[in-house]
């Protein structure tokens, strides 16, 4: 008789600038130095079947990862880049490439480039879950960010729709006490080796 298995399907939510902001940060590194992509999938997936699954015949299959960029509409040579890195991840891997605005880039009184604020990223990647949740695309999801603007859509999802939510950050504040489960970035290597 063959054997019987659970597949948990699980999609990942990635906010861009948030995960960058914080990763740059704590490694003390360039965002072009971020290395992560084409193995980040793969690790999650992993964490999830070690730290979540309680049997052994429960499998974790990933069914997409949505990546939000903010960029602006006339982007300046640092979002070009950034851009063009992403080409080469979109559709690969089960990877979704979005991108959502940002106000126009500036140079600071000192000369140094700041990009503009993104607007919509968040927007765009609650509507995504919510989605996903209501067509029932996955049974849990990892939202890449500590973001605390993604609260209630957690709630919504973890409480009308049944889904598990793992919040993966570096930060362990509100967004992660409301999710089911964490993946505590902030304890992984610069490679996101996560134990």
């Amino acid at each position: 008789m063959p054997e019987i298995r659970k597949i948990t399907r699980v999609s990942i939510f990635i906010d861009y600038d948030n995960f960058a902001i914080n990763y740059c940060k704590k490694f003390s590194v360039a965002e072009a130095a971020i290395d992560i992509w084409n193995s980040l999938c793969d690790r999650f997936t992993k964490y999830y079947q070690s730290r979540f699954i309680k049997n052994d015949f429960e499998v974790v299959d990933h069914v997409g990862t949505y990546l939000c960029v903010g960029l602006s509409e006339y982007p300046c040579s640092e979002e070009k880049e950034i851009k063009q890195r992403f080409r080469s991840l979109d559709r690969k891997n089960g990877f979704i490439v979005k991108y959502g605005t940002r106000t126009g880039s500036y140079k600071d009184k000192n000369g140094n480039l700041r990009l503009g604020v993104e607007k919509g990223v968040d927007t765009e990647i609650v509507c995504q879950m919510l989605m996903g949740a209501f067509l029932n695309h996955y049974d849990a999801c990892i939202l890449m960010s500590d973001d605390a603007d993604y609260i209630p859509a957690v709630k919504r999802v973890q409480d009308y729709f049944g889904k598990k939510v793992i919040q993966a950050g570096f930060q362990n504040g509100v967004l992660r006490g409301r999710a089911y489960g964490n993946i505590p970035l902030e304890a992984a290597s610069s490679t996101l080796a996560i134990d």
